[in-house]
Formats: C-alpha cells, sequence, structure tokens
C-alpha cells in the first residue's frame, strides 16, 4: 500500500476554505457519448478489427443465500440485512488479484467494484485493489458506505481509486436510521466526514467521491437536506435518479431547489427526463450489442457476461476469465456468437441499459456517421474527458 495515502499535493487543486473545485465536470464523464474519447479503439470497432474491453465492472463479494433481494423501490440491498459476512460466494483474493492482472495484460485499464453485495466487506478488499492499480488499471467503487471510515478501507481507497459512488438513502439521521441499511451501518454524520477525509486525503489527482440518492416515497421528502448534507460534507457532487415507485413530478420542486446549491466545488446532477434517451420507448435502432465489446461484466465466480444487467445469469455467460484466462475467452465461441446475436430478441435486452452508446456505435459502423467527424466534433466540445476508461 502507497505509505503516501493521506497526503494529496497536486498543485491547484486546494482553495483556502479547504475544498477542491472539480474540473472538468462530471457531465461528461457519465456521458454515452464518452466512448468517442477512445479514436483508436473505434477505428479499429470501424474497421472490424479485433478490440477487447477497456472496462469492467465486477463483483468480487457474489450473492448471500439469506441476503435479502433488492428492495421495490430500486435502492441497492448491499449492507442490508444479515448476509454481508463473507461467505463461499465470493471470489477468491488470489484469484481476483489475478484477473485483474490478467484483464491489464489483455488491454483492461479500469475496474469498477459493484456488487450484490457491499463490496468493501471482501476480506481481501485492499490487496485486491494494490493488485489492480499495480498492474496499471484505474478502480471504481460504488458502495454503501459503511466501512470507509475504517482506518484499512480509508488507506486503500485514498492510494488506489480514481473515483467513489456512496449510496446515500436519506438525508437526516432520523430518516438514515429509519433505512435500516445493516449490522454496522455508520451514521449518517460519520458517513458525511468519511466522504469529506477521503476527497481531501485521496493521491489521484482525478479523483471523484459523491453520492447517488435514488428517490423514493419514503425519502422523498428529504432531497433537499439531502443536497445541503452532501454538499457540506466535501463531496464533489450528489447524483439523484428516481426510482421505479418515485412521483417524479412530487419531487420537481424539491429538486429544483437542489439545483441551487451547485457551485464551483459541488455539482447537482438531476434525474434525466422521461422522454431523454434513456426514457425513449421507441424502437431501438441498433442489432447488435456492440457496446460489449468496450466494456464488460465478470461475478464473483469469474464468469463473464456482456453487461452488469445481465451478470450473472447463466444465459448470458461468455466463459470463466478466472479459471480459463481473458484471451482464450474473449477470442471464444460464446462471446463471438453472443456478437452475430441481436440483442433485442433476447430475454433481458428488451430494454438495453446501453440504448444510446450502441446506436451511436451502429451509426459509426454502418458509415451513417463518419467516424472521424464524430471524433474532431467531441474533442472539439470536451477537450478533456474524466475518467475515460470507465465506459
Amino acid at each position: 500500500m502507497d505509505d503516501t495515502a493521506g497526503v494529496r499535493s497536486h498543485d491547484g487543486t486546494a482553495r483556502q476554505d479547504g475544498r477542491r473545485c472539480p474540473a472538468p465536470g462530471l457531465e461528461p464523464a457519465h456521458s454515452p457519448r464518452k466512448v468517442l474519447a477512445h479514436g483508436e479503439l473505434l477505428r479499429r470497432f470501424v474497421e472490424g478489427r479485433e478490440i477487447r474491453p477497456v472496462h469492467v465492472r465486477l463483483d468480487i463479494t457474489g450473492p448471500s443465500a439469506i441476503s435479502p433481494p433488492e428492495s421495490r423501490d430500486g435502492t441497492d440491498a448491499v449492507g442490508r440485512g444479515t448476509g454481508n459476512s463473507p461467505s463461499e460466494s465470493a471470489l477468491p483474493t488470489a484469484k481476483a488479484a489475478s484477473l485483474l492482472r490478467g484483464f491489464a495484460a489483455s488491454g483492461g485499464r479500469a475496474v469498477t467494484f459493484h456488487g450484490i453485495r457491499e463490496t468493501t466487506r471482501h476480506p481481501g478488499y485492499a490487496a485486491v485493489c494494490d493488485a489492480g492499480h499495480e498492474a496499471g488499471l484505474r478502480l471504481g467503487l460504488v458502495t454503501d458506505g459503511s466501512r470507509l471510515g475504517r482506518p484499512d478501507t480509508a488507506e486503500c481507497v485514498a492510494s488506489t481509486h480514481t473515483w467513489v459512488r456512496v449510496t446515500l438513502p436519506a438525508g437526516t439521521e432520523a430518516g438514515f436510521r429509519a433505512g435500516g441499511r445493516g449490522t454496522g451501518r455508520t451514521t449518517l454524520a460519520s458517513l458525511l466526514d468519511d466522504v469529506g477525509n477521503l476527497r481531501q486525503s485521496a493521491i489521484d489527482p482525478d479523483f471523484r467521491i459523491g453520492f447517488h440518492y435514488v428517490i423514493t416515497e419514503g425519502n422523498r421528502g428529504e432531497i433537499l437536506a439531502a443536497a445541503h448534507a452532501a454538499r457540506e460534507s466535501g463531496a464533489h457532487y450528489i447524483r439523484f435518479d428516481t426510482g421505479p415507485y418515485a412521483d417524479r413530478a412530487g419531487a420537481a420542486p424539491a429538486l429544483r431547489q437542489a439545483a441551487l446549491l451547485e457551485d464551483d466545488a459541488f455539482e447537482v446532477r438531476l434525474p434525466r427526463p422521461a422522454g431523454g434517451p434513456d426514457g425513449d420507448t421507441g424502437e431501438a435502432r441498433f442489432g447488435r450489442c456492440h457496446y460489449s465489446r468496450f466494456t464488460a461484466a465478470v461475478d464473483s465466480g469469474g464468469h463473464l457476461s456482456p453487461c452488469p444487467r445481465v451478470s450473472p445469469d447463466p444465459r448470458y455467460g461468455l466463459g470463466d476469465v478466472a479459471a480459463d484466462g481473458w484471451p482464450d475467452v474473449l477470442a471464444g465461441a460464446a462471446r463471438t456468437a453472443w456478437q452475430a446475436t441481436d440483442p433485442r430478441t433476447t430475454a433481458l435486452c428488451g430494454s438495453c441499459s446501453y440504448r444510446p452508446q450502441n446506436e451511436l456505435l451502429e451509426l459509426l459502423l454502418s458509415g451513417r456517421v463518419a467516424l472521424d467527424d464524430a471524433l474532431g466534433a467531441y474533442a472539439a466540445e470536451v477537450p478533456s474527458t474524466l475518467h475515460a476508461d470507465f465506459l
């Protein structure tokens, strides 16, 4: 572990009040068009040459036989109940470390840790992160934040991570307690402190940490309080999403007020409009899962899938990268067959999570949009893409 964790000396990032200005903002980093930051990869794609994923979403904890399923309100189930202790379903530390080294050797650049259960509860989390970091991978983490205050976890994250997104279930201490976020869950106040401390101590000059607030009927009344709490914590941002059972219109006034809290050091990301790219319910305009050639998912058994939405469903398994290695699986028959399949005809792909990316890639592949024109326009609009490798 880097013994400089807790010391950050990048010039130009500090303000007199101790907060750091995020520059550039996060919108391009979350845009479906971010794939245009990878000109050489896109050229290989358009020319029909081999490309390998540069980003993988990895679950090293796996499911627990006694873990409750994801809640109906759309919030994460990690950290809930009693199913959070390490179990046989977790990917062993040595295998996880080897998997990341192999991914880097095969052209991988970035890893997002995001599991069915809380990832940082894996007993070898720090060792796995060290292995990935030493192999040259950039690391991101989706977490409930329950262990960010532990010295070992805090040091690991500060030394090796590029970004952290923390699930925030409420905006007040009472609402936070009522969320029942599991044994050992920190208080809201301590979670806010942990986030602020990590913003100050992280080594990576591109480090970003913020909150993800899924709006439900139960927490809709704490939207503004959550935004205030996130801003005062020192987080870079708060991102609001509407759960499937939330009243989008009813949340609008509070969201408008929350947006006013944005400044040069704090970003407020509102839910996409229902009619936006993610809400468009018209016929999808692509015939192949092109995006799975650029990014993929691996479950705690080491099985590769096209994306997190279908992982770990065995119907979408493309091979065991933990056992067989990345080169053989990426060149294998299962992945080749998937790339020739129209995903719209499969059980879980009726509403593709990466539809905008797939439609853009279809336009480029067909020649209806010239690659050089697209790359030039994107470069003019976004000269430097934050977290470009996290596709």
